[in-house]
């Protein structure tokens, strides 16, 4: 890939103040986060095609398949709005590469939930932070399962999963991206939890695993390459009340379980307003053996978590890499679409290292002296090896303090930093690692990602060389629409 060093000082020049055409209206600084949304607010509208779109720069030969995104869009409808930005029905994206072309197409998923309350004219049920008023009673989780968090891919198959994470995955039509409906693993964990943050094994094995607040327990999934549920276990694990992520090793599942207390009623609403943070407690870290299950507990220091890199096997200890999130409570308590969102918490997140060593049943926890990131993603083949590369979002100090979010792409090896700031008015949406091929070593390929552009409420699709991300975009696209800012996606190659 670095032939194409030479010019990329150039293409990254003539990416820059003429990338986004002016429009009539355009968003302020304290609604930069509800302007991507507002399109989306309303009865469902038609499904989003741009065609193809003008590349800016040089995009990679190499480079074909598509790229899906998954996140809260629509939170309003018939005069009943859900504010947080957790609560918003799913919207799934798709951009396609091929033979040099770039496209997008989204729609919003058409979920049980969905469709009762577009029958309805009005929004019905209540949310993880939304209680709505004369909600009607549930059948069970699936009933307001807006599958908007992240999507599984399984590539022996080629199925597409849309996940929450109190719900079932949601399975998606990969080239018309309509929802099939919900899988069902086995008939004893239909409609059970299951994470939106799965992990693949580099021989194909999905494992996953659900919970439910103030159950005390994680239910365990172990799903071969071709979908076929191999077992399910059900484990005691405390404090386990919100398990957002996990990791693997070759031989573990790792748990980091926050101190987080629920006090609520489940399907009452705003699960958010019943959450205590517990002062006394630490953060317990579960090393689960993966042929037995069988639990060995470690315990560091308190904070919170959403997100972990990875973890593996090294000299007879266990290293994982997380972002702590000590103010997790919150962070979350702040995502009110409808005023903006406070940036406090996101400033506080830090890149962090927790050793473990089974034989002696120690633990340390460092801090890496990263801060203000946050959406580790690794090279897609490596989880539970050892891993020197990892990829984040970062927010600047020159980002707008009335933005939440971030600003900046940030790649990761050994000591080794190189990070590209997307500038004034642009917030960054998580950006994903892609091999030039699965078998090739880690820090070399692509970064692609999406980064919205409120002041002219547009989004662009800029794809990196992953060992000169600081050098610029090698190609960009701009949507002629803004898309609503969302969480997770993953690349599926041509």
């Amino acid at each position: 890939m670095t032939h194409h060093h030479l010019n990329r000082r150039r293409v990254l020049s003539a990416l820059g103040a003429s990338l986004l055409p002016a429009l009539g209206h355009a968003a302020d600084a304290p609604q930069a986060w509800s302007s991507s949304f507002a399109p989306y607010n309303g009865p469902l509208k038609a499904a989003l095609s741009s065609g193809p779109l003008p590349v800016q720069g040089r995009w990679p030969a190499a480079l074909q398949g598509t790229l899906y995104r998954v996140g809260p869009a629509r939170r309003e409808l018939g005069g009943v709005a859900m504010n947080h930005w957790f609560d918003g029905d799913g919207m799934l994206q798709a951009f396609r590469f091929a033979d040099g072309k770039v496209s997008h197409h989204g729609a919003l998923m058409a979920t049980p939930k969905l469709k009762a309350e577009e029958a309805a004219g009005r929004l019905l049920y209540s949310g993880f932070g939304t209680t709505l008023p004369q909600s009607p009673p549930l059948a069970g989780p699936d009933t307001l399962n807006p599958a908007n968090i992240n999507l599984l891919h399984l590539p022996a198959n080629k199925e597409l999963f849309a996940l929450w994470e109190a719900g079932s995955a949601l399975s998606v039509d990969p080239d018309t991206l309509q929802a099939k409906g919900f899988k069902v693993w086995s008939p004893e964990t239909q409609g059970a939890a299951f994470s939106a943050h799965p992990r693949t094994a580099p021989d194909g094995t999905v494992w996953s695993f659900g919970y439910v607040p103030g159950s005390g327990r994680l239910l365990v999934y172990e799903i071969a390459p071709h979908g076929q549920l191999r077992r399910q276990h059900l484990m005691a694990a405390p404090q386990a009340e919100m398990v957002h992520d996990f990791a693997i090793t070759q031989r573990h599942l790792v748990f980091l379980l926050q101190p987080l207390q629920f006090k609520g009623q489940l399907g009452a609403g705003n699960l958010l307003a019943h959450y205590r943070w517990d002062d006394t407690a630490p953060l317990v870290v579960l090393l689960v053996d993966m042929a037995d299950f069988k639990v060995q507990r470690f315990e560091v220091p308190a904070t919170g978590v959403f997100h972990l890199a990875n973890a593996w096997q090294e000299g007879g200890t266990v290293q994982v890499r997380f972002v702590a999130q000590p103010d997790i409570l919150g962070a979350m308590q702040q995502m009110d679409v409808s005023r903006g969102r406070s940036n406090a918490a996101t400033r506080a997140t830090q890149f962090t290292h927790i050793t473990l060593n089974p034989a002696t049943g120690q633990a340390r926890m460092e801090n890496t002296g990263l801060s203000n990131v946050e959406f580790p993603r690794i090279h897609p083949a490596r989880n539970g090896l050892l891993t020197r590369f990892t990829t984040l979002l970062e927010r600047s100090r020159g980002m707008n303090p009335q933005v939440d979010g971030f600003d900046s792409v940030l790649t990761l090896q050994g000591n080794q930093q190189r990070r590209h700031r997307y500038g004034d008015g642009w917030i960054a949406e998580e950006h994903v690692y892609l091999p030039t091929r699965p078998g090739a070593p880690e820090g070399r390929g692509w970064l692609l990602g999406t980064a919205y552009h409120w002041p002219s409420e547009r989004t662009a699709l800029s794809v990196f060389d992953v060992q000169a991300v600081d050098a610029g975009p090698m190609a960009r696209v701009t949507l002629p629409y803004g898309l609503p800012l969302g969480l997770h996606g993953q690349f599926v190659a041509a």
